[in-house]
């Protein structure tokens, strides 16, 4: 399996290579984005493509991140809720299993002394 995943890594290396490759001129035309409200005017300046995807792919990066840590965060919490849950049922279990354990034991306890009483 280990084998398998590095041939595929290595695949997909060598596509996005030729990728790049063939459209390296595309990349590298530049862009300028603007936007023009009524109060306010605002414009960058000319950004290759390439840059222009590679800071889409930091920003998904980014929000992926975020959001799988809070994921982690919320899943953490209802952990710790279903354990203490889970402890509070074992103790309500404990408590009403308490009492019959000594039934128990005096039943052994009465039969012990029958048999004990009991001449040979």
């Amino acid at each position: 399996m280990k084998l398998i995943k590095q041939i595929l890594t290595v695949v997909v290396l060598i596509l996005l290579f030729l990728v790049l490759y063939q459209n390296y001129d595309n990349l590298q035309h530049a862009f300028s984005f603007k936007l023009s409200l009524y109060f306010i005017g605002w414009y960058t300046s000319k950004l290759p493509v390439w840059l222009i995807i590679l800071i889409a792919f930091a920003c998904g990066y980014a929000v992926a991140s975020v959001s799988g840590l809070l994921q982690r965060i919320s899943s953490r919490r209802k952990i710790k809720q279903l354990e203490q849950k889970l402890r509070g049922a074992d103790t309500a279990v404990a408590t009403v299993q308490e009492p019959e354990k000594t039934k128990k034991m005096d039943t052994v306890s009465q039969t012990d002394d029958t048999t004990r009483n009991t001449p040979r």
